[in-house]
């Protein structure tokens, strides 16, 4: 049995995007993983441990063999009855398949199979050594990792995402003969720039981590995370104060240095005047600094900062970082400034020169859109009509504003600060600030009534356009976000609770952007397709079950409000011991309906029920229509749901007792208007067949 050690791969790179760190790390733990498997060395790539720093990539796999396990493969060669001549001697097709294989005719085997008998050869193929397939292996995986940001250095013509300056390989204790990049592995890797520069022999994969702590390298990215984390903590809370630590800024701190040590700086305290959110994306964007809040949630004049180094000049350290964050402050204080010279309605003309897509027309042609849509939608979301047209006026201005220029995240949020200090109201300028949102996946929803119904028309107006203008998401292509700004409408939409029905709102928007483009019942048909198919995914989001959507989408489309309460009701309604019969029931009718698509079934005839169990269910039936019809309109569904489940009984007896399909004709008409009007109790609701029971 071949011994198994685990092997450890180091590319040492020049500086390496923090960006692009993670990803490259796992193209290459992926790439070389999968590899190793298929070549029978390692059993899976689940334990590998992935390093990585600004300066390398490193991954080591565990229990990896030295050598293939031997193993024997097996060729099939022609069948038997063409191998051999009737006199069995073998013929040329037997002779050859031999030949080819270094064998002779009486060294082959028979396989017995379905098809007949064929002639085998079932050949030892040895191992190899894990030392004669690596360089391969990690020369085709890395060559997969190269991609449009790779480069080229010296003379060579292999590429990476920068230049490899050491390579590591380490089986165990003992060095591969591998060569990559004109490089050859050793067991030497190396440690910080500052602290510790050089080289430093590592004399086994067991000792990597060690060594290079010692050479204050933390090659982990999740310890260095944790030390960025643990130590910003203790300095905000020596301060009284709390650290501002998103995760992505945490990774891309940790993934711009090797030995993180966290610095607490300060800035003027006059820098306050300027909106928090702009100073906070300055820190951030340019500095990649921690923002620092009060226990109110005020922004504090202290920020911290992430050094790679530990220097024994602290203080030294500290003002080389404020003296470089002061300028991005003052550039922000002065975008600030600058912008409030002109207010938002003055700068709307500006929108005009700002082109949102060929067809479509400008950022300025969308306002006026958004004007006449929001408008229209206004009451749906309860929502004052006059703010609503203020803000769609003014929702797209800040876009021409030095600050949103500079910091393109801000769009929205310095609107609502532009529109206050112009002396709009809080309302128009909230949901200036609101129709943005959601933003992305699982953010908070806009609260205001004018923010929903104009969230909903910016997002609307983009979805039908673009459908119109013949660009709707095809694959992984998604230029205009669609998906995401389908799934917000679906979401605000049942949030709200507005009773906007989805028909409606495109019939809006399309009838607003019929001077744009020409518009036609396909494209909104499309639009809304790709809408149903977000709420589809929702649903599913929200624990809907497949079955469920499917038999509520049957039901009356009105409301994603209603639709979406309809559907948790449902789904409650399926865990109701009483539910089965009630589907069973209705699966039952729905088949014995469709064999009569022919004839016209009336209403219930009293005088032609004449069994007991079907006067029974009638009378049931009439019970519980009186009894959910205020559920029904107040949208009360579970109630309605818990009492039709009471109808279990009757529908039991019914079934068990009376002969649906009678051969008196007016008899199976009757019975089959019964059931009919069974079904119509719920069919607002939901078609219970559907859920196949």
């Amino acid at each position: 049995m071949s011994a198994r050690h685990d092997l450890l791969v180091e590319l040492g790179c020049e500086e390496l995007p923090a960006r692009l760190l993670a990803s490259q790390l796992d193209l290459l733990a992926d790439g070389l993983g999968q590899r190793l498997v298929q070549a029978g060395l390692m059993d899976s790539i689940d334990s590998a441990e992935r390093m990585a720093t600004p300066r390398r990539l490193a991954v080591c796999f565990k229990d990896v063999l030295a050598r293939q396990a031997d193993r024997q493969i097996e060729r099939r060669g022609p069948p038997v009855k063409a191998a051999f001549a009737e006199n069995g001697e073998p013929t040329q097709a037997a002779l050859g398949f031999a030949r080819g294989l270094n064998l002779e005719v009486n060294q082959l085997d028979k396989l017995e199979t379905d098809k007949g008998a064929w002639l085998v050869a079932r050949i030892d193929e040895p191992g190899q050594e894990l030392a004669d397939l690596l360089p391969g292996l990690l020369e085709e995986t890395v060559r997969e990792m190269a991609g449009a940001r790779s480069m080229r250095w010296a003379n060579r013509s292999d590429r990476f995402l920068r230049p490899v300056r050491w390579l590591l390989v380490l089986h165990g204790d003992a060095v591969l003969p591998v060569s990559l990049f004109g490089l050859t592995a050793d067991r030497l890797t190396h440690g910080h720039r500052v602290h510790s520069p050089g080289e430093h022999p590592v004399a086994s994969t067991e000792q990597y981590r060690d060594v290079l702590r010692e050479g204050r390298v933390l090659v982990d990215p999740a310890v260095r995370r944790a030390r960025i984390i643990e130590q910003s903590q203790a300095l905000a809370k020596a301060e009284g104060l709390v650290a501002d630590l998103s995760d992505s800024l945490v990774d891309e701190n940790a993934g711009l240095c090797e030995w993180p040590v966290a610095v607490l700086g300060s800035f003027d305290a006059a820098f306050l005047d300027v909106p928090a959110e702009a100073l906070i994306s300055s820190m951030q964007n340019h500095q990649k600094c921690f923002a620092l809040r009060s226990d109110d949630g005020q922004l504090s004049n202290r920020f911290i900062a992430i050094a790679n180094i530990e220097s024994d000049d602290a203080a030294a350290m500290t003002a080389g970082f404020e003296r470089v964050i002061r300028p991005r402050l003052s550039d922000a204080r002065f975008f600030w400034d600058q912008d409030r010279k002109q207010s938002l309605a003055v700068r709307a003309s500006q929108l005009d020169d700002i082109l949102f897509q060929e067809k479509l027309g400008s950022i300025g042609d969308k306002q006026k859109r958004l004007i006449r849509l929001a408008a229209a939608m206004a009451s749906a979301f309860e929502a004052n009509a006059d703010q609503v047209q203020r803000a769609a006026e003014l929702c797209k201005c800040d876009l021409t504003t030095d600050m949103v220029g500079e910091f393109p995240e801000l769009q929205g949020t310095m609107g609502r600060y532009y529109a206050l200090d112009s002396g709009e109201c809080d309302a128009v300028a909230t949901a200036i600030e609101t129709h943005y949102h959601p933003r992305h996946a699982g953010d908070d929803l806009p609260a205001d009534p004018a923010g929903r119904c104009l969230a909903v028309a910016d997002r609307v107006d983009t979805l039908v356009g673009i459908f119109a203008a013949g660009q709707k998401p095809r694959g992984s292509k998604d230029p205009f976000a669609l998906r995401r700004a389908a799934l917000g409408i679906i979401r605000i939409l049942e949030d709200s609770r507005s009773e906007l029905s989805l028909d409606v709102l495109l019939e809006q928007a399309a009838e607003v952007l019929e001077p744009y483009l020409e518009m036609n019942q396909e494209v909104v048909n499309d639009a809304r397709e790709f809408l149903f198919e977000r709420l589809r995914s929702h649903a599913a989001e929200q624990g809907i079950e497949s079955n469920v959507f499917q038999a509520v989408s049957a039901g009356k489309m009105a409301s994603v409000a209603d639709f979406m309460a309809r559907a948790r009701a449902v789904q409650t309604f399926t865990r109701n011991p009483r539910a089965d019969s009630l589907i069973s029931a209705n699966k039952r009718t729905s088949n014995l309906l469709k064999k009569t698509d022919s004839v016209t079934i009336g209403d219930v005839n009293d005088a032609l029920l004449s069994e007991a169990q079907e006067k029974d269910l009638h009378n049931a039936i009439l019970d519980i229509e009186q009894q959910i019809a205020p559920l029904l309109a107040r949208s009360d569904y579970d109630n309605a749901l818990e009492t039709l489940a009471w109808l279990k009984d009757p529908v039991d007896q019914f079934f068990d007792g009376v002969m649906v399909m009678a051969d008196d004709a007016a008899l199976r008409t009757n019975r089959l208007a019964l059931l009919s009007r069974l079904r119509d109790l719920i069919a607002d609701i939901a078609d219970l067949a559907a859920l196949g029971r």
